[in-house]
């Protein structure tokens, strides 16, 4: 188990680049008015069938090239932590069309891990694969910001790229 909330977002992003995904979006709702921290990961990378799925989330597969044996933890780690403060863990994934993960959990659990460093996250992520687009949609007791790695900075959700006058091009690595 990951001692931040934010490592387990780090991972399920690596794996998604290590599936060819263009594009990442994270989104993060805090609600302490509701006792509820939401965390989704959703991908456009290669998804996975059933049966695939099916042995991730029993922690005894990776998908991982070049390791002797099975280790694929992320998913059943989450999953656990998620079950375990009195939340929710879902997955949704098919071949070429992407897979999404979605963990909730009481925000006042005692056991619930803290958030972590998203920003981090965010870099460490950029870095991996700097053509990427990386998406983090943020929600902290009702107030909302957004990041998008194609505008490198952080702005007010409604705004958008063609409303501002940018254009797609810009990646992590601007």
């Amino acid at each position: 188990m990951h001692e931040e909330l934010s490592l387990n977002v780090l991972d399920i992003g690596m794996n998604s680049l290590a599936a060819g995904a263009t594009r990442i979006t994270i989104t993060v709702i805090e609600d302490r008015q509701r006792d509820w921290l939401i965390i989704r990961v959703r991908d456009n990378g290669r998804g996975m069938d059933k049966k695939t799925l099916q042995s991730i989330l029993a922690r005894n597969l990776s998908t991982k090239k070049g390791r002797k044996r099975p280790i694929g933890l992320g998913l059943a780690f989450l999953r656990q932590t998620s079950e375990m403060c009195d939340g929710i863990f879902h997955v949704h994934s098919s071949p070429e069309d992407g897979t999404g993960v979605t963990a909730s959990m009481r925000y006042s659990h005692i056991d619930r891990p803290p958030l972590g460093d998203l920003k981090a996250t965010i870099r460490a992520l950029c870095a991996a694969n700097p053509t990427a687009e990386i998406w983090l949609d943020y929600t902290s007791h009702g107030k909302r910001s957004h990041f998008s790695s194609y505008q490198g900075r952080r702005h007010e959700p409604r705004r958008t790229q063609k409303a501002e006058g940018k254009s797609p091009a810009a990646s992590c690595a601007a």
